[in-house]
């Protein structure tokens, strides 16, 4: 008997140490308990806003915690690669643009995870579209997962364009209809004729367009969507950054030049103060009802068509960038006149990215916490609410409209918004974001210099001759032959 007690008191011992140190029978296996991730990415709400959605849910089902460490986007290039830099490690996952992959891949800061992404058949890979799958490619090996596809559009008041009264004197003035414009000389056409007008007719002083023109507040890109069309013949490699074969920058040619005359002309035909505008103000000044036009990401659509405050939801109408009926080609350093323009749609930053820094201590859990923003159930989710900043990567994010249409779009804001994505992805002279090394310093040095000419302080030839010998100096500081031969393998040119 006393045996008996001794060996029920042994079983019941060994129960309560199995309790203690296993999940509860019938539970969920929490694989990540104990871990804790350290995310950085940029300032909420955009996308710092999808780690705070799909974050809670993660820690439930894994066990893992997140502490989410955000800093604004002018500052984030710098914080990332301080600490990768110094050697300090202190991040595990990290969503940043995609631009940057030359720098943090390339500089094996990043995990490799092309076996990863391989065996996850619940990632469903070939559904992200070509274009995204290549953003986070360096060197043929994976080194991250893509969470957000990004393109250039312009956008415009479909009840204003179509307004009789509007059209009637437009006609007037400048010999044609009223459409949405086909070139950039139309756009700023159209941005003359309504800028400093009442035309909402409410006794109200509105304006032609709306464009980010400060620096460090996404210049950069703003600026390149306008001038790809000027210096972008088809089939034409190396046009829009340094010329393959010399590294030399092509941001002074004479491309260029015509372009920024024709960007910084939109400074005075925007609100007061769009010269400090960034694209969040683009944003909420559209949806505002402030202006006929303006140049964003996917973003601006989402808040025009979506946002509870919104005036606009139900008049915007969305196309692919304007072009131009002249074009500039490097390679004959001359001019070409065409009977119908060049068009040449700029998917601008090139979208973000999840990546795991290679001195995480815990891979498969930074990993697990990517591929929950990737999938295709979450990111659906993701680019169908507001202020996530995530805008559709795979084929899917297109086919499904149910999520759109409960998203808030409706008709004909919603065909519109998406035929332009997918025609700008899918344009055979569609312009890729610059993936280099030194990307962050290139993209601020012409940033400089861009302000300087928007503010009149320099003439266009002035501003980007300064910016083109910066160029040269930051190329020949990381090594010209390096970089020539990167910048040739991005073109998928021989070395």
């Amino acid at each position: 008997m006393r045996r008996c007690a001794a060996w029920w008191k042994a079983v019941t011992g060994m129960v309560l140490i199995a309790a203690l140190l296993l999940p509860a029978w019938g539970g969920p296996q929490r694989p990540y308990e104990g871990v804790t991730l350290t995310v950085i990415t940029q300032s909420p709400p955009y996308i710092a806003k999808p780690v705070q959605m799909f974050g809670p849910d993660w820690e439930r089902r894994t066990g893992g915690k997140i502490n989410l460490v955000t800093v604004p986007f002018g500052e984030l290039y710098q914080r990332i690669m301080s600490a990768f830099t110094l050697g300090a490690g202190g991040f595990d996952v990290l969503v940043f643009a995609s631009a940057w992959m030359g720098d943090f891949a390339g500089n094996r800061y990043l995990l490799d995870l092309t076996e990863r992404i391989r065996q996850d058949r619940g990632l469903q890979w070939e559904d992200i579209l070509p274009t995204y799958r290549q953003t986070v490619n360096w060197g043929g090996r994976l080194y991250g997962l893509p969470v957000d596809g990004d393109v250039h559009l312009v956008y415009y008041r479909r009840d204003v364009l179509e307004n009789p009264q509007h059209r009637a004197a437009f006609r007037q003035r400048f010999g044609r209809e009223l459409q949405p414009p086909r070139t950039w000389v139309e756009y700023r056409e159209i941005a003359e004729f309504f800028s400093g007008r009442d035309w909402a007719g409410d006794g109200r002083r509105r304006y032609g367009v709306l464009e980010a023109f400060r620096r460090g507040g996404q210049a950069f890109w703003f600026f390149m969507s306008h001038a790809a069309a000027y210096v972008c013949p088809p089939g034409l490699k190396g046009c829009l950054f340094f010329d393959p074969d010399t590294m030399r920058p092509h941001i002074n040619n004479p491309g260029f030049v015509r372009a920024l005359e024709e960007w910084t002309r939109l400074v005075r035909l925007g609100p007061p103060g769009m010269i400090n505008f960034d694209s969040g103000d683009v944003r909420s000044q559209f949806a505002a009802g402030v202006a006929v036009l303006a140049k964003d990401w996917g973003d601006t659509g989402i808040v025009g068509s979506t946002d509870p405050k919104s005036v606009v939801k139900g008049k915007v109408g969305t196309i692919v960038l304007p072009g131009s009926l002249e074009v500039y080609n490097y390679r004959t350093r001359s001019w070409s006149r065409l009977p119908r323009p060049n068009v040449a749609p700029y998917l601008a930053f090139g979208g973000w990215v999840c990546g795991v820094a290679a001195t995480t201590r815990y891979p498969d859990a930074a990993y697990d916490l990517c591929r929950t923003l990737a999938e295709p159930r979450n990111s659906y989710i993701a680019v169908t609410t507001s202020e996530t900043g995530f805008n559709p990567f795979r084929a899917s994010h297109f086919r499904n409209l149910e999520g759109w249409r409960r998203f808030g779009f409706v008709e004909p804001d919603l065909s519109s918004y998406l035929r332009a994505i997918e025609q700008s992805l899918s344009h055979p002279n569609a312009q890729l974001d610059l993936k280099l090394p030194g990307q962050a310093r290139y993209l601020d040095a012409l940033e400089t210099q861009l302000a300087r000419a928007a503010a009149g302080q320099a003439t266009p030839q002035q501003a980007l001759d300064a910016a083109a010998a910066e160029w040269e100096r930051i190329t020949n500081e990381l090594g010209r032959d390096r970089q020539r031969r990167l910048y040739r393998a991005w073109l998928g040119l021989p070395d």
